[in-house]
Formats: C-alpha cells, sequence, structure tokens
C-alpha cells in the first residue's frame, strides 16, 4: 500500500470511506429491516457522510483548493444535519442565507490557504 504521490494517497482514503460507508449503511438497513420507519429515519443522517468526505479533504497531504472545498463540505453537511433536526428553530426556508456566508468564507479562505499550504507543482519540480 505504497502512495507515491499526494493524490494517490487521498484516491486510497476516498476509497477507504467510500467502502467503509458502504458498510455502514448496509449494517444499519440489515439491523432495522423489520422496522420500515426506522429505514426511513436512516435518511436524516446522510449529511454525516457529507461531513466525512470533508474531513478527509482536510486530512493532509492536501492542497489549499482541497482544504477549503473539504471545509465547506464539513459546513454545509452540518448545516444539512441541523435544518433536517430543526436544532434552533432552523430550517431550509430560514437558513439559506447561511449557504451564502458559507460560500463567502470560503472565497476568502481560498487565497488565504494557498498561503499556507505548498503548491504541488513547485513540490514536484
Amino acid at each position: 500500500m505504497d502512495c507515491k504521490s499526494p493524490h494517490d494517497a487521498h484516491r486510497l482514503r476516498v476509497q477507504i470511506l467510500w467502502g467503509l460507508t458502504l458498510i455502514a449503511l448496509g449494517i444499519a438497513y440489515l439491523a432495522q429491516r423489520d422496522d420500515p420507519a426506522a429505514v426511513s429515519r436512516l435518511w436524516q443522517h446522510w449529511p454525516w457522510v457529507m461531513v466525512a468526505f470533508g474531513i478527509n479533504n482536510l486530512l493532509p497531504p492536501t492542497t489549499a483548493r482541497r482544504f477549503v472545498d473539504g471545509l465547506s463540505q464539513v459546513l454545509f453537511g452540518v448545516w444539512f444535519y441541523i435544518t433536517f433536526q430543526g436544532w434552533w428553530g432552523l430550517s431550509f426556508r430560514n437558513s439559506w442565507p447561511l449557504l451564502i456566508i458559507v460560500a463567502g468564507v470560503c472565497m476568502v479562505l481560498q487565497p488565504l490557504a494557498a498561503r499556507y499550504f505548498p503548491d504541488r507543482k513547485e513540490e514536484q519540480a
């Protein structure tokens, strides 16, 4: 399992995450197969898959763009989960401006993050 490049390491982590996601989904459905209502309630937890993939993008080795994309995936996943649960009275109808704020924050962070993450083209030269 030798990773020759950062891209290979990321691709390997993504493959492992998809495998673990499918295993967890299969176990959850198998455990709840006698209760159709419980199976339908599993749907409201899908944002955690998005959060897991976002965290994967945050882990090194990464690039500035991948880091900011991972951060936005985590924030969007948390927003989806909060609105599904109705925490703090938030719903899709009244919390959508938070998505605009997240998009703006990510746009601001992109050039700032580029200062702290090495450029992969320079690293390969």
